[in-house]
């Protein structure tokens, strides 16, 4: 393997991630061996099938029942159903808002005389079938902008949830507004890492239809932290097309605008090229399905060749800043394509999907 080949960073820092956006946290690197326990540690926050019953095992009070009858009459994951309920009051029956919302289910009085069926808002057993009602009355409203994808009806409910169905007709999709966008992706990643079994991705956080293969991944950047997420950012001083971030960035606190931590091989790999112009070493999974394709991009040096074959753990390079527009915060700016992905993909090509449900569901995202 060769060392030191200079990486430049920058049409991916906006071609791939606009990383001039991100302010990079960062932390002390840690070992492979303690990274793997921190994994440990965050799969067992994941929800374990309760095989007594199949319920989820984290909805309180003995509400599980209720939640899955009121996600079956939405038509919404129970793991979403649970976590929009858990956001909005935090399970308080008694729960009260600024605004006038009441109760486990959070519905405001106009809304609740036209769905709680005479009930009574403060009663979990009257309010979450009343919301599964109101859900379904969502759902209905945006059906057809989502046609056949059911992961984007479901996010399109939400937005209509938090912003109004008006609006996502209005804009015929998520409405443009941070508040929607990060509820949307709150509810969503707590239905997969608090409510899913085994932070398996549910319908609606899903980028991936398929089976992810078998065997658990490691960090690709051991002692990094989540720093960026995948999709639209409002990052000022980029151009509009660069605000669509194609990836996840992941951030070594502490390393600044110089070297960074080792960056790692998630799973077995097989090296199939560079995009040097942005710090990337490209690759796909290596003897496994379903042969997702890799970019780990604003390296400061290469530890690999075209070619290479990695085992998990192996190292990829070194953490950096460099871009072709310009130095960057340091940070590992990360992308996965779709398995139907060329050997040598470039981002914006139409196969990035969002690494981070992946990720979660292999175990291998950063704390």
């Amino acid at each position: 393997m060769s060392t030191g080949k200079a990486l430049g960073c920058g049409a991916v820092a906006l071609l791939v991630a606009p990383v001039g956006a991100v302010m990079a946290i960062v932390f002390l690197t840690t070992s492979i061996a303690e990274d793997e326990e921190a994994q440990e540690l965050e799969r067992a926050s994941c929800v374990v099938a309760d095989e007594g019953n199949g319920s989820v095992p984290t909805v309180p009070n003995g509400w599980g029942p209720l939640v899955e009858e009121a996600a079956k009459v939405a038509g919404l994951p129970t793991s979403v159903v649970a976590a929009q309920l858990a956001q909005e009051s935090g399970w308080k029956e008694d729960a009260q808002s600024p605004a006038g919302a009441q109760g486990v289910a959070q519905f405001m009085p106009a809304t609740w005389a036209s769905y709680g069926n005479g009930g009574d808002p403060f009663s979990a057993s009257d309010a979450i079938p009343a919301y599964g009602r109101y859900m379904a009355a969502l759902m209905k409203e945006v059906q057809a902008l989502a046609g056949d994808d059911a992961d984007l009806l479901v996010r399109l409910t939400l937005a209509a949830y938090n912003a109004g169905p008006g609006a996502v007709r209005e804009y015929e999709g998520i409405p443009p507004f941070q508040e929607t966008q990060q509820y949307v992706n709150s509810i969503l990643d707590t239905a997969q890492s608090s409510f899913s079994v085994e932070c398996k991705a549910s319908t609606g956080a899903r980028t991936w239809d398929g089976d992810l293969g078998d065997g658990e991944w490691t960090t690709p950047l051991p002692g990094g932290k989540f720093t960026s997420g995948y999709g639209q950012r409002n990052v000022p001083g980029l151009p509009d097309w660069a605000q669509n971030h194609v990836g996840v960035d992941i951030a070594t606190p502490g390393a600044g605008h110089g070297d960074g931590g080792t960056v790692i091989a998630p799973t077995d790999l097989r090296i199939t090229g560079f995009n040097d112009k942005d710090g990337c070493v490209i690759a796909k999974e290596n003897g496994d399905d379903p042969d997702f394709g890799f970019a780990f991009c604003h390296l400061n040096d290469y530890a690999v060749d075209k070619g290479d074959k990695l085992q998990r753990g192996d190292v990829i390079g070194t953490e950096g800043n460099k871009a072709a527009l310009g130095s960057v915060p340091t940070h590992l700016h990360l992308e996965i394509y779709a398995p139907d992905a060329p050997d040598l993909v470039l981002p914006y090509e139409g196969y990035n999907i969002d690494p981070e449900p992946i990720l979660k569901e292999k175990g291998a995202w950063p704390q």
